[in-house]
C-alpha cells in the first residue's frame, strides 16, 4: 500500500557510522513498502566532503544537502521550511540534536509531524551535554520518539516524553550482506600469516568505543599468543593515540588500523574473534553485523548488548576491565565454538527488514493521527 505522505530523514553527520548506516539501510526497505523517503543531509562545516550525501547518491537514494554552518544557522531553517512548503504531505524524521532543533524551528506553526530516533545520547563535553538536554526538551513536542535500546526509556520519561509516544525499534542490519559465506579479505593483503589468530573490531576511534583499552587488552593477549593479530576497521580522533599505544606496548607490528572500510563484510570474514570494548553504548550496529557474519563475540556489558547476546555463546565482561577483556579474548581464541546461534539471532531479530516494518507502522500511525486531527 503506497503512502500518501513522504518521509524526510534529517541528519547532521560527521561521517559514516551506525546512525548513517541505519538510515541508508532503512530507506530502500521503506521504498519496497510503498513509503517514499528523501535524506536531508545537514552539511558539516568541518568536513571537505559530505560522506552521507555522497554514499546516498552512490546507492541511488534520494538525498539533498542542506546548508549548515554551525549548530544554529538560519539558512538551515530556511532550507527546511522550503522543503516543508514544497511537500505539504511531508513527515520529518530527525536523527540527532542538531536536526531536531532545526526541524522544530522550521516547523513553526505548520502541522508537519516530526518523528525522532534517539540513537544514543553520549555527551563527552559540557557543550554536548547542554545540546542533548535541549534535544530531550524538544522530544516532548514530537509525535513519536523511537529508541534503539529499552535502557533509554527511563531518561526520556524523566525528561517529560509521554510514555505512549515512545517506541522501541531495535537497529537492523542487512543480513544478506553480512553472512558467513562472504569471501574474506586475503590475510596476505593485510600482512597476516595464515596461521594467525585474528581479533577484530569495527568502531569509530573515540573515547566511547575504547580503542585504547582494546590495544591494552590485546597486548596482554599477544604475550600469550605469539601469532595473534588485531585488526581495527574505522577512523576517528583517537587514531594517532591508538597507534602510539600499540607502539608503546611493542605490538605495533601486530596491529592493523585499516581506517574507514567500505567492505566491512569481508573484514568480518577475516576475523576469528570480534571484540566490542565500548565503555557505553545503545545498540551498536557493528555487533549485529559480526553476529550476522557468525563471528565469535567478546563484548562489554553496556547498553542493550547483554540483552542482545543473552543465551548465546558470546563472552561478556565489565566495561573498562582490561584484565577481564584480555582473559575473555584468550578464552574465545582457545575455545572458539561455532557461532551459528549468533547468526540465527541476528537474522530473526535484527534484520533491516524487521526494523523497517516497525518504522512503517510508526509513520502510518502518526499520519493517521494527523488526518484525524485535521478532520
Amino acid at each position: 500500500m503506497c503512502a500518501d505522505f513522504r518521509v524526510f530523514h534529517v541528519r547532521s553527520s560527521a561521517g559514516l557510522y551506525g546512525a548513517e548506516y541505519v538510515i541508508l539501510g532503512l530507506v530502500p526497505e521503506l521504498a519496497e513498502a510503498g513509503i517514499g523517503c528523501t535524506v536531508l543531509c545537514l552539511d558539516n562545516q568541518y568536513m571537505a566532503t559530505q560522506p552521507l550525501a555522497d554514499k546516498a547518491r552512490t546507492l541511488r537514494i534520494p538525498c539533498e544537502r542542506i546548508p549548515c554552518r554551525g549548530r544554529f544557522d538560519f539558512a538551515t531553517v530556511a532550507a527546511l521550511r522550503r522543503v516543508i512548503a514544497e511537500n505539504p504531505r511531508a513527515l520529518l524524521h530527525v536523527h540527532d540534536y542538531k536536526s531536531a532543533l532545526n526541524a522544530w524551528l522550521a516547523r513553526g506553526r505548520s502541522r508537519v509531524p516530526i518523528v525522532a530516533t534517539s540513537h544514543g545520547q553520549f555527551s563527552s563535553t559540557a557543550s554536548l551535554q547542554l545540546y542533548h538536554r535541549l534535544e530531550l526538551s524538544l522530544m516532548r513536542r514530537f509525535e513519536r520518539v523511537c529508541i534503539v535500546s529499552d535502557a533509554m526509556r527511563p531518561k526520556l520519561l524523566d525528561a517529560g516524553v509521554r510514555a505512549e509516544r515512545l517506541v522501541l525499534i531495535e537497529n537492523g542490519i542487512d543480513t544478506r550482506r553480512f553472512r558467513p559465506e562472504v569471501a574474506p579479505v586475503p590475510r596476505s593483503a593485510l600482512g597476516i600469516a595464515d596461521g594467525a589468530v585474528v581479533f577484530g573490531a569495527a568502531m569509530r576511534l573515540t573515547e566511547q568505543k575504547n580503542p585504547l583499552g582494546l590495544v591494552d587488552a590485546f597486548a596482554r593477549v599477544a604475550a600469550e599468543l605469539p601469532h595473534a593479530v588485531l585488526v581495527v576497521a574505522g577512523d576517528g580522533p583517537l587514531r594517532a593515540e591508538t597507534a602510539a599505544r600499540a607502539e608503546a606496548h611493542g605490538v605495533a607490528g601486530r596491529v592493523r588500523l585499516l581506517g574507514a572500510c567500505d567492505d566491512l563484510e569481508r573484514i568480518y570474514a577475516t576475523m576469528d574473534v570480534f571484540v566490542l570494548p565500548s565503555l557505553y553504548e545503545g545498540l551498536p550496529l557493528a555487533l549485529l553485523e559480526a553476529m550476522a557474519a557468525a563471528r565469535q563475540v567478546v563484548a562489554t556489558r553496556v547498553g542493550e548488548v547483554p540483552a542482545v547476546l543473552a543465551g548465546t555463546e558470546a563472552i561478556l565482561v565489565a566495561p573498562a576491565d582490561i584484565d577481564a577483556l584480555a582473559g575473555a579474548m584468550l578464552r574465545a581464541a582457545m575455545h572458539s565454538p561455532p557461532a551459528a546461534s549468533l547468526r540465527e539471532r541476528a537474522v530473526k531479530r535484527y534484520s533491516v527488514a524487521r526494523m523497517a516494518k516497525v518504522y512503517e507502522e510508526v509513520y502510518r500511525d502518526v499520519w493517521r493521527c494527523r488526518e484525524l486531527a485535521a478532520a
